[in-house]
């Protein structure tokens, strides 16, 4: 009698962990079903990520070059070619773009018989370029001149030298430029221009330099004319 209950009991057991393994099995079963034989709408299947657009920098250019500028400040004997440097960063080569300039004179190198001053100033400027958006499709070569021409208007900073005195003055700058392409159209992303490029800054008020032969008030040059090779990227 004892031996049948043992077995009774022992049958239950069995009974009991066949059946929870059964059921575990089966669920894992159906829930295995359930994800694989779930169909995913047809939108999933053809949907695409749109394309991200990420916004065009401006175009940045890099300019060194010599040319001359016009002065009388210090001369007796009326204005004088002085050799000058001048070095451009900017960007934008659109319609309008901004440009920062540093430019130096060498009077006293030059002209030690007199009392000149050396001139360097420091420019921001905007660039307006009018016939940028002419005919945009047309690669000539007089038709990608003209879109270069530009005409500068800005502000700065100008200091004036001597070896043992100095001013300096606020300025208003002005001026117009061209270039010309060196480089063919297409291919490269970069291209080399020669930039022709004439200004002038105009002081906000006149700086007196001490000399030897007296003091001398330092005012607008004539003008300064310069070429630079261009490196637009």
């Amino acid at each position: 009698m004892v031996r049948r209950r043992a077995w009774s009991a022992a049958a239950i057991i069995a009974g009991f962990v066949g059946g929870l393994v059964g059921g575990l099995a089966g669920v894992r079963v159906a829930r295995a079903d359930t994800t694989t034989s779930w169909p995913p709408p047809p939108e999933l299947n053809t949907y695409e990520m749109p394309a991200i657009e990420l916004a065009a920098r401006p175009r940045l250019s890099a300019a060194v070059g010599m040319g001359t500028t016009f002065d009388d400040a210090g001369f007796n004997n009326g204005t004088h070619a002085i050799p000058s440097f001048f070095a451009t960063g900017g960007f934008g080569d659109g319609v309008v773009g901004v440009d920062f300039e540093v430019f130096a004179s060498s009077a006293i190198g030059f002209y030690r018989s007199q009392d000149p001053v050396n001139r360097i100033a420091l420019l921001g400027f905007a660039v307006v370029r009018p016939a940028r958006p002419l005919r945009p499709f047309d690669g000539s070569y007089p038709m990608r001149v003209l879109r270069t021409v530009g005409l500068e208007l800005g502000t700065g900073f100008e200091r004036e030298a001597r070896t043992l005195a100095s001013g300096s003055r606020g300025v208003i700058h002005v001026g117009a430029r061209v270039e010309l392409p060196l480089t063919p159209l297409g291919g490269a992303p970069s291209e080399v221009r020669l930039r022709l490029a004439a200004g002038r800054n105009l002081g906000l008020y006149t700086p007196r330099v001490a000399a030897t032969s007296g003091v001398t008030e330092v005012g607008d040059t004539v003008g300064e004319l310069f070429a630079a090779l261009v490196t637009v990227f």
